[in-house]
């Protein structure tokens, strides 16, 4: 994907923020708590969570927040999670359903196409073919959603089951979580208070932000597409960026953390973001790619290959991770990508580690 060109129109006043959005945040901790992804840098508490969940509870997680996730999807930031839940319940259960239909319909399309919802939802397997036509294979998991063609095809019955799910992960385990990391997410929205992003790029106020560079990222193109760009603190993200555009505006979660050079130390606010800059140098195989890199300068995935005895997908894995936790920055070169070490990201992490423990 080509980067944001530098000719990209200046952000309007306004249509840059960097906010709580306590509702947003919290859906996207209920999504990671889904996926199971266990990369490095994401916080402990969702794995801790994961292990305390029974089978069914995590199954209906899953289902919940994958199967059904447009439904679900917050379309305002600032209302309290309480009042998102009492909004869910009020909703009616077709137009819930529908909300989530209408989302596949239009996705990825500059208009929104006809679609046949007779023809999609009259069988499990039309419904799958549906949403390997949106989604692709590699994003559609399909066990879990005929599961899910169960309840689409009652809206009632998928409404109550959403409700109940809802309110019970709330109540029983993201309540107290949010309380826990409220402070210090708040803490990471004021420290932006003063930042002017008129006379500014929007991939340049995202790097200021994010604290790397993204101009190569898969989603820096949706950028120059959003009226407006929420940015919003994450607990739990690590070094990581998720994305989602909910009516024309874009929200990008990344790892709360303060601007360089504020000159104010918040502890709380260093630690979770050293955290997830050193659990990616937490392991040896991500360690001895790192050398391979310092030592040859750049490198390509086939030369690691040749040294380290594991699969290409388990290599492109953990040079994933290297790159979303800013040690490798990734180019294209005739088509093949290469790898380099981004030595101010070591430097300003070794940097960090010292100012945190030593003053």
């Amino acid at each position: 994907m080509p980067p944001i060109p530098s000719t990209l129109e200046k952000t309007a006043q306004k249509a840059i923020e960097v906010s709580l959005s306590a509702t947003q945040n919290i859906f996207e901790s209920m999504v990671l708590l889904a996926k199971r992804e266990n990369k490095p840098g994401i916080h402990e508490w969702i794995s801790k969570i994961r292990e305390i969940l029974s089978k069914t509870e995590l199954e209906n997680h899953e289902l919940a927040l994958i199967g059904f996730n447009y439904a679900l999807l917050p379309e305002q930031g600032e209302v309290t999670f309480p009042a998102y839940l009492n909004q869910l319940e009020k909703t009616d259960a077709t137009a819930l359903r529908d909300k989530m239909l209408n989302a596949y319909a239009g996705l990825w399309q500059k208009s929104t196409p006809e679609v046949d919802w007779d023809d999609v939802l009259s069988s499990p397997d039309n419904y799958i073919e549906f949403l390997l036509s949106r989604f692709g294979p590699e994003l559609v998991d399909t066990k879990l959603e005929k599961l899910a063609y169960d309840y689409v095809i009652d809206p009632p019955a998928m409404k109550d089951f959403l409700v109940g799910h809802m309110t019970w992960i709330w109540k029983t385990h993201f309540e107290t979580e949010w309380r826990r990391v409220e402070s210090m997410l708040l803490d990471s929205v004021r420290s932006f208070k003063d930042a002017d992003f008129d006379n500014t790029t929007r991939t340049e106020a995202a790097n200021y932000i994010i604290g790397q560079d993204v101009s190569d990222t898969k989603w820096c193109q949706h950028l120059d597409d959003a009226e407006q760009i929420v940015f919003i603190p994450h607990p739990h993200i690590g070094p990581y960026v998720e994305t989602n555009m909910v009516n024309n505006v874009l929200h990008i979660f990344f790892g709360a953390r303060q601007p360089e050079g504020t000159g104010i130390r918040i502890p709380e606010l260093d630690r979770n973001e050293i955290v997830a800059r050193l659990s990616a140098l937490a392991d040896d195989t991500r360690l001895h790619i790192l050398q391979l890199v310092s030592e040859r300068g750049e490198i390509r995935v086939q030369d690691i290959l040749e040294v380290i005895n594991l699969s290409q997908p388990s290599v492109s894995r953990y040079l994933t991770q290297l790159t979303a936790s800013g040690y490798l920055q990734e180019r294209r070169e005739n088509g093949a990508k290469v790898y380099a070490l981004n030595k101010d990201r070591i430097d300003k992490t070794l940097k960090a580690v010292n100012a945190f423990l030593l003053g």
